[in-house]
């Protein structure tokens, strides 16, 4: 079943372009010979390859799993953020590469968060996070969120990018998230929030 279907302007290296992007909740027919680069919305069967997807990505930034610990919310999904949210998973036909997830953190004053936006490093400079990144806050402001909040490190360059392309601004601590260094949140009820 076809969930949402529309076309989102990303960058492919220095190339601005325009792709048709579906959201399914389960993966449509393959098309062809050629790849397919579909997005779907998390659901158990997903579950080993997202975890596999996610320790490539977290290992390629010298970081270690930890999937009893600060990870803990990747074997959690649908109690984390399918119940007050969603997670989606990008596939390049059926192998997992990327992920992305929003989800309510106060749900009287209409804050949402997005959280787990990761690429396979061999999947990067592809313009997959800037798609997922815009799946995701489509969906929060389609949900009628009045405000999205990000954390992320110093280090995350990529994260950092698109946080100042949407003009987030920086915010005090938010979350009980001690592995994170800066705090964002960029109000949706402005027409600014865009980006580019």
């Amino acid at each position: 079943m076809q969930l949402w279907t529309g076309f989102l302007e990303f960058e492919i290296g220095n190339t601005v372009g325009a792709e048709q992007a579906v959201v399914t909740e389960s993966p449509p027919a393959r098309l062809g010979d050629w790849n397919m680069i579909t997005i779907q919305i998390y659901n158990p069967a997903m579950q080993p390859a997202l975890e596999s997807c996610f320790k490539s990505c977290v290992e390629a930034l010298g970081w270690e799993y930890q999937p009893f610990g600060r990870h803990s919310d990747i074997a959690a999904i649908e109690e984390t953020y399918m119940r007050n949210g969603r997670f989606w998973c990008i596939f390049d036909d059926d192998e997992l590469i990327g992920t992305a997830a929003a989800r309510c953190i106060d749900n009287k004053n209409r804050i949402a968060e997005l959280k787990r936006l990761y690429v396979l490093p061999e999947q990067q400079g592809k313009g997959y996070g800037g798609l997922l990144f815009k799946i995701a806050l489509g969906y929060v402001k389609e949900q009628g969120y009045r405000t999205v909040r990000v954390d992320t490190r110093h280090d995350r360059e990529a994260s950092l990018h698109i946080i100042d392309k949407y003009r987030f601004r920086r915010v005090e601590k938010y979350n009980d998230n001690s592995f994170a260094e800066l705090y964002f949140e960029l109000d949706l009820t402005k027409n600014d929030s865009e980006g580019g």
